[in-house]
């Protein structure tokens, strides 16, 4: 067991403590949606429960942290997590 311990190093869940504060890099992306673009997702989800849904979002990357969704088209597709 202690083998285990010490190939884990300071993984948590593995008998050692929590990670010591480090700074953490931010990696936060945002992703900004047109009204129209989330009305149609909102409507396309809606329709197809129970089952699940597919699309395609257009837009463009702003820069390294941002995306901008200018528009979403639904892709007319039946299936289950198991058949697609």
């Amino acid at each position: 067991m202690d083998r285990l311990l010490r190939l884990g190093g300071g993984m948590p869940g593995l008998g050692q403590g929590p990670p010591t504060d480090a700074p953490a890099v931010d990696t936060a992306e945002q992703v900004y949606i047109s009204s129209l673009a989330l009305l149609k997702m909102l409507k396309h989800g809606r329709a197809g429960v129970p089952m699940e849904v597919m699309g395609l979002m257009l837009g463009e990357f702003v820069d390294d942290y941002t995306v901008r969704v200018i528009d979403v088209f639904a892709m007319p597709q039946s299936g289950t997590g198991v058949s697609v």
